[in-house]
């Protein structure tokens, strides 16, 4: 058997899979790559730099990659044309629209290590990321600009820009860009002209080429650019015969690999590429073991879980019921593989996982913290939202999850709307010592129902953030004495203001915990409780969450061979232009420039980077701006705002912003009817 494959063997392995030899083992996991690696990749490619080799096992007549997946895909990807319908790719780790590689022919600029202009467009950036910096996204002014570009195509009109066709998009921050696979499959210039003429589309413009349309483009090729693309046609035919060596693990070492207490061989092959967690080779050795329940794992996720995290939380689960539901923190490598020699933990993890009891509880958690059926709520939590919970609050899920685990019977719409109440609030505000709250709290049916009160500042130390009345908040924020304090930048600005309303925030903490406290534990609760609502923008993505849904409806934040961008702008109010290195800027306005109150989400489309440095009175002056921009009584403010602030006249910014904040966090404050969890002894509450 030969010791090398050439770059289109390899990449015929996911372009034509029916007749490949090689195959992906289940010991794999998904494509982890960034953008800009496999971009730099092809420009090592054309420069002909060796790129490593690949490291196999084989099992008949088949060789699995156990090393060299992540280059074996971008490979793929250079010679994937988008353009031919009928086509038997099937790429193996990506899910949706395919990725599309570009390379420009005649660049002014492009990243200092590299030589080639190399491009990819993708679903969440399907106009490209930078050209000089290819870590870097567009600009808005720019993503405006493509998007509206795009938007010709009749298949891009009346959806969200992650739905446009990777058949319709290109390159925006390029020159002369084209699809690499154009040269690839061209036996002369000339076939690649004629493959821009048939397929590029009619609007077909970039940000630097100086041309307005495909003709002009085309034009250009046949002209001035000619000797560029010919020069451009010759590397890449040069680079065709670029090949890339492998090595077969012995049987031997696989054998002794499988028995060891560290998968050692897995990590050390894979330790100059994407650094691997533990959660990926926990489910690299669970697909190892039950191959077939990969595709029940990926199906229990419900496109809200990774794959990894769903065996994850899985572990604890079975774990859980064999430790008499007692918490169980997440399990590393050697753990999982001590337990997985465990028959009781073997089989229930394949129990839970085959009964598709994993699949219901999940569908079933994410349907409750949706609240899209709920009769006692307006509209639907947005998806993001319950996917970012999952993802950076995985005890929290997991809490809710195992409950319903434990307590299967119905749950009305009210014990529902206070199950996300908590849950939420539990994500969003900071919880403490998660392990003793779990062991106290998961067996009691009724835990639901229970008032908030205890887990404020659980033990004085624990628990959650303490919660604060909103219009507690906003008589306290209306005062002039705590808005000198920021104009005049007081040292303790962010500390609670005792005087006046400040008294009646301790008597509020006084109440709920029935407890006297020190003026520094007071001045914790406060500015921990306020440093969260000022920066979670979850909160901000709650309220807006009508316009959220229907702008983005489409936006799936697990997406492979991304980066965490969102589809949105997170516009300033008061422009971030007349703060950021700006002299003569009062402290207390650069104080709140970046939170809450001077956030909110904004389509592409609606954000015209012309607009960057437009005062918050032409920014709201509709009342339709106003409502998808959550803006309610705090435009009475805004309104007086028509130029930049140069003084120390800065009242009406200052009461715009904590106006705002606030009413960010009444609306999670109402809609999840928080006042019914927090109870008050002997006293009325706020009015």
């Amino acid at each position: 058997m030969k010791d090398r494959f050439t770059l289109k063997e390899i990449a015929n392995w996911q372009l034509y899979p029916a007749d490949s030899f090689v195959e992906l083992p289940s010991i794999q996991r998904g494509f982890v790559w960034k953008p800009k690696q496999v971009e730099d990749l092809w420009d090592s490619i054309l420069r002909g730099f060796p790129i490593g080799s690949l490291l196999f096992s084989k099992t008949g007549d088949k060789l699995h990659l156990m090393d060299g997946q992540q280059r074996a895909t971008s490979i793929f990807l250079g010679h994937f044309n988008p353009y031919k319908l009928e086509s038997p790719v099937k790429a193996w780790t990506i899910n949706g629209a395919l990725p599309v590689v570009w390379i420009d022919i005649h660049p002014e600029n492009w990243p200092d290590r590299s030589k080639y202009l190399v491009r990819l467009t993708t679903r969440s950036h399907p106009w490209g990321y930078q050209a000089r910096e290819n870590n870097k996204t567009l600009r808005v002014s720019e993503k405006k600009k493509a998007r509206d570009l795009f938007e010709i195509h009749p298949d891009n009109k009346n959806i969200g820009y992650t739905s446009f066709k990777n058949t319709t998009t290109f390159p925006y921050d390029a020159w002369f860009p084209l699809p690499l696979c154009f040269f690839i499959e061209s036996n002369t210039p000339k076939e690649i002209i004629e493959k821009a003429r048939r397929f590029l589309p009619e609007y077909f413009c970039t940000s630097k080429g100086g041309f307005s349309n495909k003709e002009e483009f085309i034009n250009k090729l046949e002209n001035e650019l000619n000797s560029a693309l010919v020069e451009l046609w010759q590397t890449v035919m040069s680079a065709k015969d670029l090949c890339v060596l492998y090595n077969i693990i012995e049987d031997r070492v696989l054998n002794e690999e499988n028995e060891g207490e560290n998968p050692t061989l897995f990590v050390r092959i894979n330790s100059s590429g994407t650094t691997l967690t533990g959660d990926d080779l926990n489910y690299s050795i669970y697909k190892s073991l039950f191959p077939e329940g990969k595709q029940l794992i990926e199906s229990a996720g419900l496109d809200f879980v990774e794959p990894t995290q769903v065996l994850s939380l899985a572990t604890r689960i079975v774990a859980s019921d064999l430790e008499n539901h007692s918490y169980i923190r997440k399990l590393t490598v050697r753990d999982f593989q001590r337990r997985i020699k465990n028959e009781d933990f073997k089989n229930g993890l394949a129990n839970l996982i085959e009964s598709k009891e994993l699949k219901e509880r999940f569908a079933q958690a994410i349907e409750i913290l949706s609240c899209k059926n709920n009769s006692l709520f307006e509209g639907e939590v947005p998806p993001v939202i319950i996917k970012q919970l999952i993802r950076k609050n995985q005890d929290v899920f997991l809490f809710l999850v195992y409950w319903l685990h434990c307590f299967q019977y119905p749950i009305s719409d009210e014990i529902q709307l206070k199950i996300v109440a908590k849950t939420y609030t539990f994500a969003w505000f900071n919880f403490g010592n998660f392990p003793d709250f779990w062991n106290e709290k998961i067996s009691n049916p009724n835990f639901w129902s229970e008032p908030l009160n205890e887990l404020l500042w659980w033990n004085n130390q624990d628990g959650v953030d303490f919660l604060t009345e909103p219009k507690l908040l906003r008589k306290y924020y209306a005062q002039s004495k705590v808005f000198e304090m920021f104009r005049d930048e007081s040292p303790q600005r962010w500390k609670l203001l005792l005087n006046g309303i400040g008294e009646e925030v301790v008597k509020f903490y006084e109440n709920v915990k029935k407890e006297s406290y020190t003026v520094d534990k007071i001045d914790d609760f406060f500015s921990e409780f306020v440093g969260k609502i000022r920066h979670n923008k979850s909160l901000i993505l709650l309220a807006q969450r009508n316009y959220i849904n229907s702008k983005f409806g489409d936006y799936n934040q697990m997406e492979d061979i991304e980066d965490t961008n969102v589809p949105w702008d997170w516009d300033h109010i008061y422009p971030s232009e007349w703060v950021y290195r700006k002299q003569y800027c009062n402290q207390g306005i650069k104080d709140w420039n970046n939170t809450n109150g001077n956030f909110r989400a904004l389509a592409l489309e609606q954000n015209r980077s012309e607009r960057n440095i437009e005062s918050p009175k032409s920014r709201l002056d509709t009342e339709e701006k106003r409502e998808l921009s959550f803006v309610k009584d705090e435009w009475s403010y805004w309104q007086n705002i028509e130029d930049r602030l140069w003084d120390d006249n800065i009242e009406n910014h200052f009461q715009g912003i904590t106006s705002r904040m606030i009413n960010i966090y009444e609306k999670f404050w109402n809609d999840f009817k928080i006042d019914e969890l927090i109870i008050l002894r002997n006293v009325e509450k706020n009015d």
